[in-house]
């Protein structure tokens, strides 16, 4: 679950006769939080392109730390780990 501080709050019903205006402020950086019968069911904020770099540019750069003890670590933790990019 994101937690956002919302600028502002939508309806379901709001949001479905006219997304248009929401759509635009959040393209602005603003954050809604979109509301059915009183209660808070999800945020809509702007979006955030991916950080993920490939394993395969990190590893050879750790390789020349230095530290080999801490490679060793990594690559024991890597193992143990689905390192796939969730957002491909």
């Amino acid at each position: 679950m994101i937690s956002t501080i919302a600028d502002h709050s939508i309806t379901v019903g709001q949001l479905r006769q006219n997304p248009t205006k929401m759509l635009a402020d959040v393209q602005s950086g603003e954050r809604y939080v979109v509301t059915s019968h009183g209660r808070a069911i999800a945020d809509i904020v702007p979006h955030v392109d991916s950080a993920w770099v490939p394993v395969g540019q990190v590893a050879p750069l750790l390789g020349r730390s230095g530290d080999e003890d801490w490679a060793h670590e990594l690559q024991a933790q890597r193992s143990e780990q689905d390192l796939r990019d969730p957002w491909q």
